[in-house]
């Protein structure tokens, strides 16, 4: 997951130095007047109608312009990595199918929000051909980070909480994932919670091959 997590510990450098100086200006004038790791068992498809593939050089190209960026002021011995570690949570994914087919995930999360009665989260995440899946280009250049990075950008599906939803994710970006699967999620929370039990029991009614998998999870900004 750290590829996908230095470009927005980047960013939240940037941000906190930039408040740094607003308060100092701000200051000057006043002086003057925030386990459950079952095998995946059987449910990658490998299906031969691939949209998409993932796009490894233009993501390893992409972490190493960033690596390769001056540390901003005040951050330039920061220990990025110990870093990620302090703010890595484990957490748990209910999934219910993972496939190479972005349109193969997409009919089984709407048939499973009709049959579990979950909501359809996709968080305006479409297929896309270098990276799997991203926001929209004017979200990705006007809005993450406030703006100003490039298209496309996708951040894994993070701290949002203990809940039953229906998300498609990019398997990619989960530590310890198998690479290049599209994966329908439909519950995630902390290693051991009971909304992840609960919710896996549900769907094994509909889907037998249904799973948790855990992976750790970056608790900080993400922009």
């Amino acid at each position: 997951m750290r590829r996908y997590l230095l470009p927005l510990l980047i960013c939240f450098a940037l941000a906190s130095c930039a408040e740094q100086n607003n308060d100092a200006d701000n200051h000057l004038e006043s002086d003057t007047d925030p386990e459950i790791n079952q095998t995946e068992g059987n449910s990658q498809e490998d299906s031969k109608d691939n949209m998409t593939s993932p796009a490894s050089d233009t993501a390893e190209t992409t972490v190493a312009e960033v690596q390769s960026a001056p540390a901003p002021e005040g951050f330039d011995d920061m220990d990025w990595t110990a870093f990620e570690e302090s703010m890595t949570k484990d957490f748990s994914f209910v999934i219910i199918i993972s496939t190479k087919s972005y349109e193969s995930a997409m009919k089984r999360a709407n048939e499973a929000s009709e049959k579990l009665g979950y909501p359809l989260d996709l968080r305006g995440l479409h297929a896309n051909k270098e990276i799997g899946l991203s926001f929209s280009r004017d979200v990705c250049e006007n809005d993450i980070c406030g703006g100003g990075l490039d298209y496309p950008i996708y951040i894994p599906r993070s701290d949002w909480g203990e809940e039953k939803y229906i998300s498609i994710e990019y398997s990619d970006a989960f530590d310890g994932f198998t690479k290049g699967y599209y994966i329908v999620v439909v519950a995630s929370g902390e290693k051991g919670a009971p909304v992840v039990k609960e919710a896996l029991s549900e769907a094994k009614k509909f889907y037998k091959d249904a799973y948790a998998k855990t992976c750790g999870v970056y608790m900080g900004c993400g922009c």
